[in-house]
């Protein structure tokens, strides 16, 4: 799975899965996820771990201060698709 973290300026931060490249590009394709990955406004994390990882980086500029709502949208993300457990 393809998990999307999109940080847009006024709305609050929203994750999501891809099952593949080509889910992804046609969730991409159209949609604001799409425009906010043109402004830098989406992280695009290409497997589990790798979204895991950069969860688990709690010293990351991106988490400090409001961007713990980002980091908490990516979290919720994880324990939908059972990646990471609720305790």
């Amino acid at each position: 799975m393809i998990y999307v973290l999109e940080l847009p300026e006024a709305a609050p931060p929203r994750a999501w899965f891809a099952f593949d490249a080509d889910d992804l590009a046609r969730k991409l394709d159209g949609s604001d996820a799409g425009a906010l990955h043109a402004l830098g406004r989406c992280r695009v994390y290409p497997d589990e771990a790798t979204a895991m990882a950069a969860f688990e980086r709690t010293a990351d500029p991106a988490w400090q201060g409001d961007g713990w709502r980002a980091r908490w949208a990516l979290r919720e993300q994880l324990i939908a698709t059972e990646v990471l457990a609720e305790d």
